[in-house]
């Protein structure tokens, strides 16, 4: 039985495992050429305006892989924590903050969405009972700014939908299969609402949810040993949400190693 401060996983059970993330590595440039210069500004004046201010963003997955084997039984369900170099370090939701720069006040409320309506699916995606990510890149990829095909919504609109494409796309590193949220999609509708919201919350919350999910076995399977070497067969998982701020607080982590 694992108590507080054991290892989960033995190293050489997973170690040829590799870790993915399915979003959008281009959104800058997918995002850019649906919207005009003015839009452009607007958006980076925004509350997501530090992600679209940098170069890339990559992904290392060996590094978050060789991390999460490190990790040790904690009874914080908010947090994680790692045995690095004989040391214990916690990935929090203050950590995440920081890095990210988004609000991460408490966890998310969606009480005040309830009667709302989702005017921006009724406009521009009418008769769909789900808009798919896909269904979202297609439309913004089709209308390029400056062409005969260009948007011809409102100027907010178009923001407000290349707004949603980030969130889905890379916050929430959904692939193009996914639903689109329409929680996310009448925040963002809400201009007082998407620039208060509790976005780093949404965010962190899905991250860790995938960070504490992605190396254990599926519930309800079966406890045999012939189940538990399958599990341990798999060479790749998927990341979910936005796990470019977990490789910032690793390599953060390093470093004071490092100089102590």
């Amino acid at each position: 039985v694992l108590v507080e401060g054991d290892r989960i996983f033995e190293f050489d059970d997973w170690r040829n495992s590799m870790s993915y993330w399915k979003g959008d590595f281009q959104y800058k440039k997918t995002i850019k050429s649906f919207l005009s210069n003015t839009q452009w500004k607007k958006l980076r004046d925004g509350v997501f305006g530090n992600f679209f201010r940098l170069q890339g963003v990559k992904f290392c997955g060996r590094l978050i892989h060789s991390v999460l084997l490190s990790e040790i039984i904690s009874n914080d369900s908010h947090s994680m924590t790692f045995k690095v170099f004989y040391r214990e370090v916690k990935f929090t939701r203050e950590a995440f903050q920081i890095i990210t720069g988004l609000k991460c006040s408490s966890s998310v409320d969606f009480k005040v969405l309830r009667e709302r309506e989702n005017r921006l699916s009724k406009v521009y995606f009418p008769g769909k009972d789900r808009i798919e990510l896909g269904d979202l890149w297609h439309f913004i990829t089709s209308h390029p700014y400056g062409t005969t095909a260009s948007f011809v919504g409102s100027h907010d609109d178009a923001v407000k939908l290349a707004t949603i494409y980030f969130v889905e796309s890379v916050l929430m590193g959904k692939r193009k299969n996914r639903n689109v949220s329409e929680r996310v999609m009448k925040i963002v509708d809400d201009d007082e609402l998407c620039s208060s919201f509790n976005w780093g919350s949404l965010c962190y919350e899905k991250l860790l949810k995938s960070l504490k999910s992605c190396l254990k076995p599926k519930q309800n399977t079966s406890e045999n040993e012939n189940e538990k070497e399958k599990d341990k067969e798999k060479d790749s998982y998927t990341i979910l949400g936005f796990p470019f701020a977990f490789c910032v607080w690793i390599m953060e982590v390093f470093l004071i190693f490092q100089e102590k």
